[in-house]
């Protein structure tokens, strides 16, 4: 019998080698056997392993992405089947930080050493818990581990991938269009190793948002809404129906809107997973506001009170980042356009100076508002 590696087997299933060594290490890979620090895998054996015959525990402590699909409701039972690796801190973290306690988020993530597969992970939500809390110390000595252009160059094209996908989300989050890997642009997430997908996915829909390109993002949303399987959902799956909310806002499709947001708040919320609902509260054009008091009145007052803490300081976050790469993220001309601008001269009078059209200069301003996430030049000059 010819037996695959652990790294074959994964390929094929398109999920990462570690899982599938703790699907071994479970019993859950049938035919499975060690050889020295190595499993070898029967080649006939094609069944992804969530199909085959085993309990909840087991298949919990098996993936160290399990956590992120779970029954409405039982997160907290999922949580503690998980074994205390690097997988359950990530997890406990994570979890903490969609329910917006951010100090029990970073104990969680501070459990996480370099040498483990969710170091990277970890850190990132450091930075955006450190950002929530307003701790912009820790924040910004902990920006610098993703920051590669001037370090040591990744040692395998699929390493590259995921570091551009990190900084990628980075910079989606700070509402800042910085460096847009082509990937993104052309909305081809086959490149990037699955265990990123996840990650990949928001970054590429938080990407379509700053561009407003809604009819793109409503459709990616519902063609991941349309693989779901109703009562059951996934940490990324709130972003995944709160995202096909907005869409089906922004193209006046009210009844949908509404349908996908109490979807979501029926799902997440009995989880107390408020976090994306906070996030993504300025966006929603009071759909947000008007389900809870329906649906979930006694998560209203929370819900709105985190935001009123948590969005100035992402509001700062985006601020500073802006004002230190404003070089980077306008074109020549739009920096100029913008530097006029902040000097108090108005659209004719550039135009004029700059010997170029009325409507160009409108346009390449109206570019630099959106590629700097602001509406006014109030905003703009306090970025200068």
């Amino acid at each position: 019998m010819e037996y695959l590696s652990c790294e074959q087997y994964a390929a094929i299933l398109g999920v990462h080698p570690r899982t599938v060594q703790r699907h071994c290490l479970a019993g859950i890979i049938s035919g499975a056997v060690k050889l020295g620090s190595n499993w070898l895998i029967p080649g006939d054996h094609k069944t992804p392993p969530h199909t085959e015959q085993g309990n909840e525990a087991a298949w919990a402590q098996a993936s160290p992405g399990a956590y992120l699909e779970f029954p409405s409701g039982r997160a907290d039972r999922y949580l503690q089947s998980l074994s205390r690796d690097a997988g359950f801190w990530l997890a406990r973290g994570l979890f903490a930080y969609y329910r917006c306690e951010y100090e029990e988020a970073l104990t969680a993530f501070d459990c996480l050493a370099p040498d483990h597969d969710d170091y990277l992970s970890g850190k990132l939500f450091t930075m955006y818990a450190a950002i929530c809390q307003g701790d912009f110390t820790r924040y910004r000595n902990t920006r610098p581990i993703f920051d590669f252009s001037g370090g040591t160059k990744p040692s395998t094209p699929d390493m590259c991938r995921i570091l551009e996908c990190f900084q990628a989300n980075i910079n989606a989050s700070l509402f800042i269009i910085r460096n847009t890997p082509d990937w993104i642009k052309n909305g081809d997430l086959s490149v990037i190793p699955p265990v990123m997908r996840d990650l990949a996915w928001y970054t590429y829909i938080k990407y379509l948002q700053i561009i407003k390109d809604y009819r793109v993002m409503l459709a990616s949303a519902e063609a991941r809404i349309s693989t779901r399987e109703p009562g059951r959902y996934s940490l990324s799956d709130i972003y995944v129906y709160l995202y096909a909310a907005l869409g089906h806002l922004k193209q006046n499709n009210h009844a949908q809107a509404r349908d996908r947001m109490m979807t979501v708040m029926h799902l997440a919320l009995p989880d107390r997973f408020i976090g994306p609902f906070v996030e993504t509260l300025t966006t929603m054009q009071g759909l947000t506001e008007r389900c809870l008091m329906e649906a979930f009145p006694e998560q209203y007052d929370l819900v709105i009170s985190r935001w009123k803490v948590i969005f100035p300081q992402w509001l700062k976050a985006h601020n500073e980042f802006a004002a230190c790469s404003i070089p980077e993220i306008l074109t020549r001309r739009e920096y100029q356009v913008a530097l006029y601008a902040v000097d108090g001269l108005t659209n004719d009078q550039i135009a004029q100076k700059m010997f170029i059209s009325l409507s160009t200069v409108k346009k390449d301003l109206s570019c630099a508002f959106d590629k700097l996430g602001i509406t006014s030049r109030r905003e703009l000059s306090a970025l200068f």
